[in-house]
């Protein structure tokens, strides 16, 4: 999408049935969270951002020449021992070998194993493998249960090296192919790696069971700016919905940061949905023809996305991050995603031309800008601001992205905040000023500006 901080950072959609979702009882299954809840025993674990399975990040297992094998293991989780049960995860073994286990406790603190389901050996491979079990009896007595992840050495390899992402344990049946989809957690920006340089940004209200969204694209054929196109995305959810039904609205006759005020027009329907904290689809149909499926990723860890949508969330300035414009001149404004785990913030800038306003879509802008989330003073984020050009509506084609000036992100309130800018190239080359902004929707209560 457009450019993103971590550079190295379905083709149709599946008919989701209704599901409870319940039924994944591993927290942090994705890693979404890095490695919080997961226990390492021996060997080396870390959190990776390039690899995975939907998506990235996964944990790595790692275990040295002549080292001892490597294990991980989730969270001591509570079961029934009535239930049969399903489990699956997402394996890249790189070296050596890997092996799993669901290990059933009687008591809480998982001290006294009753006994364990096993999978084989699984050897080195050059690709993900999926591994699953179905409808398995639990051993007599069991009350807790925790996953635990293996790589071990070989005859053929003195390393252990192997990759765990996406693990589900859960009562037979009630694992479901895509989470809720109306979680703030999924709050952020999304694209797909084979399309970098054009994406999505998504903001969730599940108080207000509102999506609003922009996405960032290109005409059918390459060019310069005037092949820019943004749209933007609204959807109405329910609680335990596993997607949004998106009516998709394209904005014309505006100028940059100027009146008038521009009406969305409908132009087209997609639906959305995720399969995992990292990764998910939009499917979209527009008016002109043209339909398809972009599977898209996260950029950064969805910390504070749940697969079974009832995160805990930290007050903090990750609440900034959503819709924010300028209501004299509504039509156009900025989505910001901000991840302070990573330290970083993104801003999407969907505008106009500069100039007289014209209804043809060749007068649509939009920029990214990239910025330090760390603990800026004064609530004041800097910001990077680029250009992308050459891309190709839905399509692996080659995208320029160049800086053509800076800005400044301030934030006066969890509902107020200034962005000035100062542009040093491009089409608005000489151009600065500074645009009000206004949080679009409810201000979540646990907002806080950064300390």
């Amino acid at each position: 999408m457009i450019r993103f901080a971590r550079a190295s950072a379905l083709v149709a959609l599946v008919a989701f049935a209704p599901a409870s979702f319940a039924g994944n009882l591993i927290p942090n299954p994705d890693f979404s969270r890095w490695l919080y809840g997961w226990s390492p025993q021996t060997g080396s674990i870390s959190t990776d951002l390039e690899h995975g399975s939907p998506a990235p990040p996964s944990a790595q297992v790692y275990g040295d020449e002549n080292g001892p094998d490597s294990d991980i293991l989730s969270p001591c989780v509570a079961i029934a021992a009535s239930l049969r049960i399903d489990f699956s995860f997402e394996t890249l073994v790189v070296a050596g070998t890997a092996d799993a286990s669901v290990v059933a406790y009687s008591d809480e603190r998982c001290t006294v194993a009753v006994g364990s389901l096993d999978t084989g050996e699984i050897g080195a491979s050059a690709d993900w493998t999926t591994v699953s079990q179905s409808n398995l009896a639990l051993p007599p007595g069991t009350r807790f249960v925790r996953f635990e992840f293996h790589a071990r050495h070989s005859d053929a390899s003195p390393f252990a090296n192997a990759y765990v992402d996406h693990v589900a344990i859960g009562e037979t049946g009630t694992l479901p192919a895509a989470i809720p989809i109306d979680q703030l957690g999924l709050t952020g920006a999304w694209y797909d790696p084979d399309e970098s340089g054009q994406g999505f940004q998504f903001t969730i209200d599940p108080i207000e069971g509102a999506l609003f969204g922009a996405w960032y694209t290109y005409d059918a054929a390459p060019g310069g700016t005037e092949t820019q196109r943004w749209y933007s995305l609204q959807a109405t959810l329910s609680a335990d919905d596993s997607s949004a039904d998106i009516t998709i609205f394209g904005n014309t006759g505006g100028t940059f940061d100027g009146p008038p005020v521009t009406t969305s027009t409908p132009v087209g329907t997609g639906t959305l949905a995720f399969d995992s904290c990292t990764s998910g689809t939009f499917a979209y149909t527009m008016d002109d023809g043209r339909e398809g499926s972009v599977r898209v990723r996260t950029v950064f860890p969805q910390m504070y996305c749940d697969e079974g949508g009832k995160p805990t969330i930290d007050p903090g300035a990750w609440w900034l991050s959503g819709a924010w414009y300028d209501p004299s001149t509504s039509g156009q404004g900025v989505m910001v995603s901000i991840d302070q785990f990573v330290s970083s913030v993104f801003v999407g800038w969907y505008t106009y031309a500069p100039g007289s306003a014209s209804a043809a879509a060749g007068e649509q802008r939009w920029f990214s800008a990239q910025g330090n989330s760390g603990v800026p003073q004064g609530n004041l984020v800097p910001l990077d601001v680029y250009e992308s050009t050459g891309g190709v509506f839905d399509a692996n084609d080659p995208v320029s992205t160049r800086q053509v000036g800076t800005a400044t992100l301030h934030f006066a309130s969890c509902d107020t905040a200034t962005l000035d800018y100062t542009f040093t190239s491009g089409d608005l080359e000489g151009r600065s000023g500074s645009i009000p902004l206004s949080r679009l929707g409810a201000t979540p209560e646990a907002c806080m500006l950064w300390e």
